[in-house]
C-alpha cells in the first residue's frame, strides 16, 4: 500500500534481493536492491541499520519500507528507507520494480509505483533479541527458544516475529531485547521473566491493532 502526500512524498514497501552497499559522499549510505530484473538504490540512515542489528549478506532477500520524494525538476523519485528487514521465507516472490525515471509527471510516477507494489501481510510486532557474544554468554540462545515457546502458547506467532540481531548497545545490562514498534527495551532478561514479557507483548499487540 502507498500513501501520497500533498508535499510530493510517497510511502513505499519493496521486497527484493540485497546486492550490496554503495558509497556517496565518501560514505556507505546507500543499498542496492534488485526487484525483479531491475536495480534500485535506496538511502539508508544509520539509525535504520541500528534497528536491523545484523547487516544482510549479498543475495539475501530483504524488505525495505520508507519514503519516496518526487523531484519536479528532475522528474525522479529519491527513495529513503525507514525500515530494513531480513526475509527468511523460502518462497519469497520478488515484486517487479517500478521504473522511477521514465515518466514525466508525478501522477504517472505514482500510478506505476502503486501498481507494482505487492501487498504483504506481516507481523504487527517485532522483537529484537541480541545474539552477540555478550548476550549469548548470559543465555541469549535459551531466551530465544523460551520466548518463542511462550509466544506459541499464547497463539501470538502469526502476529509477532523474533529477530536475532547484533549488538543492541546495552552490553552492561545483557542479555537484552527490544519490542518494536515503540522501542520498549528489557535489560538483564532472565528465563523467569519471559512469561511476563510475553504478556506485555500481547497487551502491546492489542494497542497496536486498535491504532
Amino acid at each position: 500500500m502507498m500513501h501520497l502526500h500533498s508535499d510530493s512524498h510517497m510511502q513505499f514497501d519493496f521486497e527484493g534481493q540485497f546486492l550490496g552497499f554503495m558509497s556517496r559522499d565518501g560514505k556507505l549510505n546507500y543499498l542496492r536492491l534488485r526487484v525483479s530484473s531491475e536495480e534500485m538504490q535506496i538511502k539508508v540512515p544509520k539509525t535504520v541499520w541500528a534497528t536491523l542489528g545484523l547487516s544482510p549478506q549479498v543475495g539475501e532477500a530483504i524488505q525495505v519500507t520508507g519514503i519516496g520524494k518526487f523531484n519536479h525538476q528532475t522528474q525522479a523519485v529519491k527513495l529513503k528507507a525507514t525500515q530494513v528487514m531480513l526475509l527468511t521465507e523460502h518462497d519469497i516472490a520478488l515484486v517487479p520494480s517500478p521504473n522511477l525515471e521514465a515518466d514525466t509527471t508525478q501522477a504517472s510516477h505514482t500510478a506505476k509505483i502503486k501498481s507494482k507494489i505487492k501487498p504483504k501481510i506481516k507481523p504487527k510486532i517485532k522483537v529484537l533479541l541480541c545474539q552477540k557474544s555478550g548476550c549469548l554468554k548470559r543465555g541469549g540462545k535459551e531466551l530465544y527458544e523460551r520466548l518463542d515457546q511462550a509466544l506459541c502458547e499464547r497463539n501470538l506467532k502469526q502476529e509477532v516475529t523474533i529477530e536475532r540481531t547484533g549488538c543492541l548497545k546495552c552490553c552492561s545490562a545483557a542479555p537484552s531485547l527490544v519490542i518494536m514498534p515503540g522501542n520498549h527495551r528489557y535489560s538483564k532478561v532472565r528465563p523467569k521473566m519471559l512469561p511476563q514479557i510475553a504478556d506485555a507483548i500481547a497487551q502491546h499487540l492489542t494497542r497496536v491493532t486498535k491504532d
